[in-house]
C-alpha cells in the first residue's frame, strides 16, 4: 500500500511542477490538455475500489460511520486518497487553463489547490470575478 500511495502522489508531480514552474511552455500546455493523467488515475482508482470491495473494506451503507470505518482501512484510505489526488489535479488543470484564457498566472491558487483543494478553488473563483476577458468583457460568476 505504501508503494502505491507514493506512486499516486509522485505521478502527479510533473503536472503540478509544470503548471507552477513552466506555465508558458508548449510542453506544459500539452500536459494540461491531455486526458491521460486522469485516465491513469481513474484506472488506479477503479483497481483500488475493486480491491476494497473484494477485500471487504467497502462500506456496508452510506452512513457516515460506515464510510469512516471504510476509510480507516488501508485499502479504503488509499482509494479515498487517489480520489482526492485525481480531483485536485483536475481542478488545478481547470484553473490553469481558465486563467490562461484571461492572461493570468494563478500560482498561489494552484499551490493552494494542490495542498488544500477547495481553498485554492475558492480563492481562484473569488479573484476571477474582477477579471476581464480578451474582448474586455467582465467575467460573470
Amino acid at each position: 500500500m505504501d508503494v502505491t500511495f507514493a506512486l499516486v502522489n509522485v505521478a502527479t508531480l510533473p503536472w503540478w511542477g509544470s503548471m507552477l514552474l513552466f506555465p508558458r511552455t508548449p510542453a506544459t500546455v500539452r500536459m494540461v490538455t491531455s486526458p491521460w493523467p486522469f485516465v491513469a488515475l481513474a484506472g488506479v482508482y477503479a483497481l483500488l475500489l475493486l480491491t476494497a470491495v473484494v477485500g471487504g473494506d467497502a462500506p456496508a451503507s452510506l452512513e457516515a460511520s460506515a464510510l469512516a470505518r471504510a476509510a480507516a482501512s488501508p485499502a479504503g484510505f488509499l482509494t479515498l486518497w487517489t480520489h482526492v489526488v485525481a480531483l485536485d489535479l483536475f481542478v488545478g488543470t481547470w484553473i490553469f487553463r481558465d486563467a490562461r484564457y484571461y492572461g493570468r498566472l494563478p500560482r498561489v491558487e494552484l499551490l493552494l489547490t494542490w495542498f488544500a483543494g477547495p481553498v485554492g478553488l475558492g480563492l481562484y473563483l473569488w479573484r476571477r470575478r474582477a477579471w476581464r476577458g480578451p474582448g474586455g468583457a467582465r467575467v460573470v460568476n
